[in-house]
């Protein structure tokens, strides 16, 4: 199944406004748009270019091949900045990559930023308010603002830390295999046996980006951050890679050279791993705590931080636990949902031990019902989520899944709507068939999610009963 070209990824711009705020369409930012035809005299002399490069490169590489370096260096983004490598203004059709990933990484991606970041007013507000003396040399903010490195790590000439998130974050020490990468007929598994980092298959992608996205033992955002000022983090692995924005296009030779693109698969093992990863945290001492009090950061904003003067009191429902927290866990939930288009036990099953979770939770910890849940997603739901198939009537049946939740779950919460939003996107990105029929659905639906400030639940509910009723007409047809 092809994934649609059109630009229904435009639509989650409206819900994190400037959090996002990169122009781009479903497939591509605004410069890989497609591979731009090029003359044929231009194309042999780039041509020309590469073979002399590339000649000069086997040179290279024959000479160290026998003499990889047992520990790899970071090189830094220059590295890869050459016209002849990825730094080209537009994209080529001359190659099997677009050859301007460096542009789109350093023009358009918040990752090259994210290390400038941390000079703003805010945060140093932010770091002033958590007693840090300055964000940009503090551990605790270069861990996921830059690609940070220990003082015994090998660093090439270079490497700056100002860089802030580079390729070697997400592609891994480059020393290994930045040479041979070039060499015509290289293959991706050659380049992954040199040292280069595995991020094409969504479950070693998911793992990768939530070590910041969502924070695991060694680094993590607590509610201490967020009560120094520290946005609330956010995060789905198909809708953010492609906002990134994505600097490679699935054609043909790429899915030859690595594997198909499949949106609704890549969302799903996102909230699989997102699950798991809140698992591990409600089960670790460590983060689970803060000094003898629950870690604040595991629970639902909303519980607390909403405008009393609006007596919503009068109008919710709260399922005879008015003024109480309750665990913030949008990602098994939507895993609950979702695989019951591929497995209801696995679902029952989950749903029973999510309710014990949210029951015991506060008064003895639950430690049963976190284990039971970690070994039902690490040995089922992965499992099943990294294999499932992507036909058009799968998708379709999550499609319908979602809706269904979406317009009956009484008064989300903004976390919990957003990723039934985002999920529902993810759908249609993977069907043209689907998001013909139902796109209008869906950007009236993200109209309702453009600000956790100003969200009503019961216009997202009203919303998402008319995609369901939509669905439920197209299938008496």
């Amino acid at each position: 199944m092809q994934s649609n070209s059109g630009g229904l990824r435009r639509l989650f711009k409206g819900i994190r406004g400037s959090d996002i705020g990169v122009q781009v369409g479903l497939r591509g930012g605004p410069e890989n748009s497609g591979k731009n035809k090029e003359s044929k005299t231009t194309v042999f002399m780039r041509t020309a270019k590469h073979l002399f490069t590339l000649t000069a490169l086997v040179l290279v590489f024959t000479q160290k091949a026998t003499a990889l370096p047992s520990e790899p260096s970071v090189l830094g983004p220059g590295s890869c900045s050459s016209s002849n490598c990825h730094g080209d203004i537009k994209p080529r059709n001359s190659s099997d990559v677009l050859q301007n990933e460096y542009t789109t990484w350093s023009k358009h991606d918040r990752h090259s930023r994210a290390y400038l970041t941390l000079l703003n007013s805010d945060s140093k507000k932010i770091a002033s308010n958590l007693g840090i003396q300055d964000a940009a040399k503090d551990p605790l903010c270069l861990s996921c603002h830059a690609t940070y490195l220990s003082e015994s790590f090998k660093k090439g000439e270079r490497f700056r830390l100002e860089d802030g998130v580079t390729c070697e974050s997400c592609h891994g020490a480059a020393s290994g295999w930045l040479e041979s990468h070039a060499i015509t007929g290289t293959s991706h598994a050659d380049n992954l046996r040199n040292g280069l980092k595995d991020i094409v298959s969504p479950d070693k992608r998911a793992d990768l980006c939530l070590s910041c996205h969502y924070g695991n033992e060694e680094k993590t955002v607590n509610h201490n951050l967020y009560g120094a000022g520290h946005p609330r983090l956010s995060f789905e692995l198909d809708t953010f890679g492609i906002l990134q924005p994505k600097h490679w296009v699935v054609d043909k030779d790429y899915e030859e050279r690595k594997a198909p693109y499949i949106a609704v698969q890549t969302w799903l093992v996102g909230q699989a791993y997102q699950a798991d990863t809140s698992l591990k945290a409600l089960a670790s001492q460590k983060r689970s705590k803060n000094g003898q009090f629950p870690e604040l950061s595991l629970f639902d904003c909303f519980s607390c931080h909403h405008n009393l003067s609006e007596e919503q009191w009068k109008t919710r429902s709260y399922g005879g636990a008015p003024g109480q927290l309750k665990l913030n866990l949008p990602s098994l939930i939507m895993l609950k949902e979702a695989v019951a288009a591929l497995d209801q036990p696995l679902s029952d099953d989950l749903g029973r031990n999510l309710d014990i979770l949210h029951r015991d939770y506060k008064n003895t910890g639950a430690s049963e019902a976190i284990a039971n849940l970690t070994k039902d997603v690490e040995t089922r739901a992965i499992p099943l989520t990294t294999t499932m198939p992507h036909d058009l009537h799968t998708t379709t049946k999550i499609l319908g899944r979602l809706a269904t939740f979406g317009a009956t779950y009484q008064w989300p919460t903004f976390e919990l709507a957003e990723q039934i939003g985002m999920g529902i996107q993810a759908t249609l990105a993977t069907s043209p068939e689907l998001a013909k029929v139902y796109g209008v659905e869906l950007k009236e639906l993200f109209a309702t999610l453009r600000s956790s400030k100003n969200f009503k639940p019961e216009k997202f509910t009203a919303t998402a009963k008319k995609l369901n009723n939509s669905i439920a007409r197209s299938q008496r047809l």
